[in-house]
């Protein structure tokens, strides 16, 4: 899928590239995460090329919605010019989302001395698509406003040994996260 949609984009910037050239900008974005229960903050560094109506480029995020992630994506957008220079847009991401979370804690609990709790995670598919309106400046510069809709999922398998008496028991659950959410973010394109 990242495969795709990174092809997808340099295929576009090829095609545009006969008529202009590519140019290298940097994107950081700060978004709030609305879901089911709970908002949230994420943060994104995007770089890439434009050329003519397209931009393709890798980002790289901290996503705090629920449990703290790292997503890793490729992002398409085409941009659409409106009066003043000012520009439309609509962006697909697609990539890998990497859980970030502690792998090892012991913890205290009054039934058993101590509790082991060791954390296996596994990352699974991030995806995020809207639009977006892009304030030009003189100089290059832009400040996009955008809204879409996003998704991540990941897994964890939980194991807990604790000890009775002399006995060490362990107990073994497996999770899964699937969080479909609505993203507002605010960025600066250099």
């Amino acid at each position: 899928m990242i495969l795709t949609a990174l092809c997808c984009g340099i295929f576009c910037i090829a095609n545009a590239q006969q008529t202009k050239k590519a140019v290298f900008h940097s994107l950081q974005q700060v978004g709030l995460i609305n879901g089911r229960g709970a908002v949230s903050a994420s943060l994104q560094s995007i770089n890439g090329f434009e050329a003519g109506d397209w931009f393709a480029g890798i980002g790289l995020g901290l996503d705090f919605y629920r449990y703290r992630s790292v997503p890793l994506f490729a992002d398409v957008k085409r941009y659409f010019k409106i009066a003043n220079g000012n520009r439309l847009f609509i962006y697909g991401d697609g990539g890998y989302n990497f859980p970030w979370s502690k792998t090892e804690e012991e913890q205290f609990s009054p039934w058993s001395w101590p509790t082991k709790v060791d954390k296996k995670d596994k990352g699974g598919v991030y995806v995020d698509a809207g639009g977006g309106y892009a304030i030009q400046f003189h100089n290059g510069n832009a400040l996009l406003l955008s809204a879409g809709y996003s998704h991540k999922y990941f897994s964890e398998k939980v194991s807990t040994s604790y000890m009775q008496g002399e006995t060490v028991t362990t107990n073994t659950q497996q999770y899964t996260y699937s969080f479909n959410r609505i993203m507002v973010k605010v960025g600066w394109q250099f």
